[in-house]
């Protein structure tokens, strides 16, 4: 007796012993699973998570207010000491011209007064070269005394009166 081996079945490596499902294409018409959390509204949404959102609003407004604020203040600031620093300089031009105007004064009426010395020792005034100042109106005096009333009538005729000024 001849032994004949049976035939056995044969496995291509290609095929797999477990089928994978195929994915497949679901249309937008039809209803589709619902998603595992469902979209809030401001209507369901809960207090705690409705006064986190009103503080992330609260906290962008004081944000920028703040901002808002210190670039005024920055702005100020800056405007201030631009302001400061060209008041200075013309205070500084004006000192100077105040010390200057003040030395010419001076200066002017030293020479005024040695025009009227040398004058007042010359013999001859000329009325053209005499200059007149209207006196002003003394402030109120005491009265005077009797005795210096005497005095200024003693000294009537030997007042001695200017040639010029």
């Amino acid at each position: 007796m001849s032994a004949v081996p049976k035939p056995q079945e044969v496995r291509l490596p290609l095929q797999s012993p477990q089928r994978r499902p195929r994915l497949t294409v679901v249309p937008s018409a039809s209803t589709a699973a619902p998603a595992p959390f469902p979209k809030q509204t401001r209507a369901n949404r809960p207090l705690w998570l409705k006064l986190l959102v009103g503080g992330q609003w609260l906290s962008l407004g004081v944000a920028a207010l703040t901002v808002v604020g210190a670039l005024s203040a920055y702005g100020l600031t800056v405007n201030t000491n631009r302001r400061l620093a060209t008041a200075t300089t013309t205070l500084e031009s004006l000192q100077e011209q105040q010390q200057q105007l003040t030395t010419a004064n001076a200066v002017f009426k030293n020479h005024l007064a040695q025009i009227a010395v040398t004058y007042s020792e010359s013999s001859v005034l000329h009325p053209k070269e005499v200059i007149f100042l209207e006196m002003a109106e003394p402030a109120s005096l005491p009265e005077p005394s009797p005795t210096a009333a005497t005095a200024a009538e003693h000294t009537k005729d030997q007042r001695f009166l200017p040639k010029g000024y």
